[in-house]
């Protein structure tokens, strides 16, 4: 956690200083910009009702978009969000259910997303910006389940879909303050349920040409 706080520290502090000496070239907020964003995540559906219910508090992603009209942008996204929880004297049917393990079970999901992105701004020119977007391409997961020496563990490559919704608040002429929140769904086969979570986001966006 300290260490995703450090990052976005760093990057906010060169976002700053490069903000004070290209403020005169940059006009406005429809150009090229790069993200970098603290997420949360809230588990949804069988993902929180047969694993880990618990909130995610570390998750990092990066995009970055490219303007192809003054109101939409196309881009990606790359993230990671970790989820973890603890599960105390829990009985885990094995085999198809032809034996079971009992004790504490220790659960984590290792989510990253790569996706490709389109999104639209609902204004042309202004200071405040809202937005809405789309991400589409897969994710790659590692879930893990240990209980004493026991440990169970899939390696996972899903579909990957994320509507989003945020808004841009501006610092200065090239830096604004991004809040946003987007819905993961991660559709996988041959396994005992997909991942649903709902991500909250706060991040940085620097501008460029």
């Amino acid at each position: 956690m300290k260490k995703i706080f450090v990052f976005i520290a760093i990057i906010t502090f060169g976002i700053s200083a490069n903000a004070q000496t290209n403020s005169n070239r940059i006009p406005n907020f429809r150009v090229n910009n790069f993200r970098v964003n603290y997420d949360v995540a809230v588990p949804l559906g069988q993902m929180s009702e047969d694993f880990i219910s618990q909130m995610s508090w570390r998750g990092v992603s990066i995009e970055n978009r490219w303007g192809i009209k003054p109101k939409l942008s196309v881009g990606f996204l790359v993230g990671w969000q970790v989820f973890a929880q603890r599960v105390d004297n829990f009985t885990q049917d094995l085999n198809n259910g032809n034996a079971a393990i009992n004790g504490n079970q220790f659960r984590t999901i290792n989510t990253f997303p790569f996706q490709g992105t389109v999104h639209y701004t609902f204004t042309e020119d202004a200071d405040i910006m809202p937005w809405v977007g789309l991400g589409l391409g897969i994710a790659h997961s590692n879930q893990v389940m240990q209980v004493g020496f026991f440990e169970e563990q899939r390696t996972i490559t899903s579909f990957a879909m994320t509507p989003q919704v945020g808004i841009d608040l501006p610092l200065n002429r090239v830096t604004s303050l991004t809040l946003s929140t987007r819905y993961n769904f991660f559709l996988h086969s041959n396994q005992p349920f997909n991942y649903s979570f709902l991500v909250f986001s706060v991040g940085i966006k620097s501008r460029y040409l």
